[in-house]
């Protein structure tokens, strides 16, 4: 098994986090969100204020100049924390407009010192091909349409959108204020989605122009971030696991003392630490490797077919307690469940490798 070994700089960028999320997690409030009584980004306030929004900016921008490996190894923490926040939408938005021919640079500096915060949800844009009509009027484009599911809204200056324009889609950047807020719905782990519409004018600058196949890079970009995520939430659900058998006792010993527990969990670390190698390794390509995209697409499907299994048997480990309300694990199976219905399912990231 490949292991990555992780250098200073990258144990401190973890570390740092861990503790600042430590420092307010409270399994009860997550409980709270869950059951939509309350609107909590926790772990999101923390991002900002360890500047962590910059993390992939070029240091001449203001940012750390770090890479999609080092981002994906906050968002194991992020996930294993179950943070919530526009933390993986404004950091890719940051890279992609980066890659423009435009020049973005006073909006990369304010996204990346989180003085403008922008949220997407351009991977469901593409899947379902849903795009805004933009049409070119004298020196403006007119852009109506409408896009759904959209996270974070309440928390965005900006929206990075898709549209098509004389028959090619582009990224267009657009601030919050033209789009009007018509339903909103809650997901299983308390997140609200926002419906919009929008029929505005706006700068033809708006615009992402780039030599680069800008929809490509973003869909493998987003989908392997939320890789990152999910293995972060696994990792968390192998925790308390172990914990549990740990003191948990059953004539007079502990559980884990059996040997088919101590199977089970170690079938459970096999899987978490496969998937967690394979995407830190797809992390360390370059975006124009030849395998990236396949390989993308083999850590999508990996997760979605082996880390709910740990859930499962997770739960089963813990017997009844694990699936006590109080308790909190199902919070992390219904994270690694939401990550799996987006970004496409197991056949349309088949057909991207047969492809």
């Amino acid at each position: 098994m490949i292991n990555f070994s992780l250098n200073e700089s990258q144990i401190m960028i973890q570390s740092s986090l861990e503790k600042a999320l430590d420092e307010n997690f409270d399994i009860r409030l997550l409980n709270t969100n869950a059951e939509k009584t309350e609107s909590l980004n926790h772990g999101w306030r923390e991002i900002k204020e360890l500047g962590y929004t910059g993390i992939i900016t070029s240091e001449d921008k203001g940012g750390f100049g770090l890479d999609i490996f080092d981002f994906g190894l906050t968002l194991e923490t992020w996930g294993s924390k179950l943070c919530e926040g526009p933390y993986i939408e404004n950091t890719l938005a940051i890279e992609t407009l980066q890659k423009s021919s435009n020049n973005f640079d006073q909006l990369i500096v304010d996204l990346s010192s989180s003085k403008k915060i922008i949220t997407s949800v351009i991977n469901e844009q593409i899947i379902e091909k849903n795009f805004l009509e933009i049409t070119k009027v004298e020196n403006e484009l007119e852009v109506k349409g409408e896009i759904i599911n959209l996270p974070y809204f309440d928390q965005a200056t900006e929206i990075l959108c898709l549209g098509s324009i004389n028959k090619e889609i582009k990224f267009i950047v657009i601030p919050k204020k033209n789009f009007i807020e018509v339903s909103s719905s809650i997901t299983i782990t308390g997140q609200k989605l926002s419906k919009v519409n929008i029929k505005c004018n706006v700068n033809s600058e708006s615009i992402i122009d780039s030599e680069k196949n800008l929809l490509d890079i973003y869909f493998q970009l987003f989908t392997l971030s939320k890789c990152f995520e999910s293995v972060g939430a696994t990792h968390t659900i192998i925790k308390m696991t172990t914990d549990y058998i740990k003191s948990r006792e059953q004539f007079n010993q502990p559980i884990g003392k059996f040997q088919a527990i101590q199977h089970m969990l170690t079938d459970l670390y096999i899987s978490y630490s496969e998937i967690k190698e394979l995407i830190r390794y797809v992390a360390k390509l370059s975006i124009d490797d030849n395998n990236f995209q396949k390989l993308v697409s083999m850590s999508k499907i990996k997760c979605d077919e082996d880390l709910p299994k740990v859930g499962w048997i997770a739960h089963q480990l813990h017997g009844a307690i694990g699936f006590t309300w109080d308790y909190g694990l199902h919070l992390l199976t219904k994270k690694i469940l939401l990550n799996k219905t987006l970004n496409g399912n197991s056949f349309l990231h088949s057909e991207k490798i047969i492809n």
